[in-house]
């Protein structure tokens, strides 16, 4: 069948949305400090592999604690933490299926007003269901006891990630600032880094990740090559390719097996123009890791080398994973559903998809998916306004600004779309480049 004539012409520049956030400075970067760079521990596991088999011997345990006490809700939620850690390390969704069971279980057996609150937060945050993260936060602060300071803290935190992701930076970074703990507490460093780095300041939010690794006591290596991953990817996001592939070499040094840290390398190898080593790279990340992002990133790499076979066999499984983590959890898949049917599939789906995802999260990495699948379906004048709040915030990235002047250009507003450009190619020189369909990690 053939292609609209639209879809061609917008293929490529679509799949820009695809980096959140790619490019966070106005103004070309400068050569930055070096980084502070420790070396880990003795203690935690040294690598991916050790890691998996360390959470797996917790989980055998878990599981073993929990079906011998029953009726008792702490050990469902040991077990559900158990299930949750793993999953943050392989991806696997099935883990957090098993960590929403236990949960529902703990729930079942508690006694009126007690229960797995906490951890039933700490899912709901990872699942982008913020609804039932604030009631979970509702109900710890009603606790007839309260609960312990530390524990308090994060849930002050966690409120402001709620505010966050609800398109709130300012209200965010308020509640933040009152939750009582430690400016130096990574907790909360971490988290202003973030909103630097999206609010434009890219320099201090790397400053802010040194005083974190300056300050940690005993880091283990998969905190250290946590920190190398989140400078890369401000790196990456604001053009600066050399510094990213040395924080992202550095975080396979430091934890070797990490297929996170290996598809970010991976892919900057693909910016770089070195495509046979990223597409090999990539090949055996998403057959290892069954990674939807990596099998995509593939995907990408075969149709820009013009085999389009493989490229249409590697997006047609990532599609049924994507379609199959979407009818489990749809909170927290909508917005990659979204992206992959932009780049590889329905112009349609891709707008349902990305309207849903932005009704849970109105912040500004799907509002800004959401834009590029209302051109995609020839609604400019709506992706400028779903644009509008987006930069009322405070959020800054190229590929908002590209959206905004594809919006423009389609509008017939041409002076208007020169400028929206050249503000996205002064965060990120090589935003608008035939690479940008390359970059799938970094978000």
């Amino acid at each position: 069948m053939r292609r609209p004539l639209w879809r061609g012409l917008l293929l490529g520049i679509a799949a820009m949305l695809l980096v959140a956030g790619a490019g966070w400075l106005y103004g070309r970067h400068a050569v930055p400090a070096p980084a502070v760079e420790r070396m880990p521990s003795g203690g935690g596991p040294r690598s991916y592999g050790d890691a998996v088999a360390r959470a797996n011997a917790v989980l055998i345990g878990a599981r073993q604690l929990a079906a011998d006490h029953r009726g008792e809700w702490l050990f469902a939620e040991r077990l559900a933490n158990a299930h949750i850690t793993r999953a943050r390390l392989t991806g696997d969704v099935a883990d957090y299926a098993a960590a929403q069971a236990a949960l529902d279980h703990g729930f079942a057996v508690a006694d009126r007003g007690a229960g797995p609150h906490q951890t039933q937060l700490a899912l709901a945050m990872a699942m982008h269901r913020l609804t039932q993260a604030e009631a979970m936060a509702d109900a710890i602060d009603h606790y007839a006891v309260r609960p312990e300071i530390e524990d308090l803290v994060e849930l002050r935190l966690v409120r402001g990630d709620i505010a966050f992701y609800r398109g709130d930076i300012r209200g965010a970074v308020a509640r933040y600032r009152a939750a009582g703990t430690d400016p130096a507490d990574s907790r909360l460093a971490l988290r202003l880094a973030e909103v630097a780095a999206r609010t434009g300041r890219p320099d201090a939010a790397l400053a802010l990740i040194d005083d974190v690794e300056r300050a940690a006591r005993l880091p283990n290596a998969q905190f250290l090559a946590d920190l190398a991953l989140r400078r890369g990817t401000i790196e990456l996001r604001r053009g600066n390719r050399d510094a990213a592939a040395r924080h992202g070499a550095r975080a396979m040094r430091l934890f070797p097996g990490g297929w996170l840290a290996e598809a970010f390398h991976a892919q900057v190898d693909a910016l770089d123009g070195r495509s046979g080593a990223a597409t090999a790279a990539f090949a055996a990340i998403a057959r290892t890791s069954g990674s939807p992002e990596a099998m995509d990133a593939l995907a990408s790499l075969y149709r820009a080398a013009g085999d389009a076979a493989r490229a249409r066999a590697w997006a047609g499984r990532a599609g049924a994973i994507w379609a199959e983590r979407h009818r489990r959890f749809p909170e927290a898949f909508a917005g990659h559903f979204a992206e992959h049917e932009l780049a590889f599939g329905d112009p349609a789906k891709a707008l349902a998809l990305a309207r849903a995802d932005m009704a849970v999260r109105p912040y500004g990495q799907p509002r800004t998916t959401l834009a590029w699948a209302l051109i995609a379906n020839n609604d400019p004048r709506a992706a400028l306004a779903t644009l509008g709040p987006v930069f009322a915030s405070g959020w800054i990235s190229a590929e908002s600004r590209l959206a905004e002047s594809q919006a423009l250009l389609l509008l017939g507003r041409g002076e208007a779309a020169d400028r929206a450009r050249a503000a996205a190619l002064a965060i990120d020189p090589g935003a608008a480049g035939p690479g940008a369909a390359l970059l799938w990690f970094g978000h």
